[in-house]
């Protein structure tokens, strides 16, 4: 008996990322790699009830701008994107809803 025949692993289109806020609150988006991330940064903003407007969103410490793709970013399956609230004098939009 031979052995079983190992088929070779094709890149995937799609990664997964993490969303996290600045309250430890994450949700995880599947994404496709050529993408803007428009998309997945409104579905956050809708989720959490927050205008996109009203975040920031980084990756290792440097802002992500919505008209960027994963592969621009070089964004690699499981990576976090941070999500700020502007925030003015310490009130933050999570406490209104």
């Amino acid at each position: 008996m031979s052995a079983p025949e190992k088929k070779p692993l094709i890149p995937s289109s799609h990664i997964t990322v993490k969303i996290k806020s600045q309250d430890d609150i994450c949700v995880y988006y599947r994404i496709k790699k050529d993408v803007e991330l428009r998309a997945m940064m409104q579905a956050y903003s809708d989720k959490v009830g927050v205008e996109m407007s009203a975040f920031k969103f980084h990756l290792d410490g440097i802002r992500i701008k919505p008209n960027q793709t994963p592969n621009e970013l070089d964004l690699e399956d499981g990576d976090e994107i941070d999500a700020f609230v502007y925030q003015i004098a310490g009130f933050s939009l999570y406490h209104l809803h």
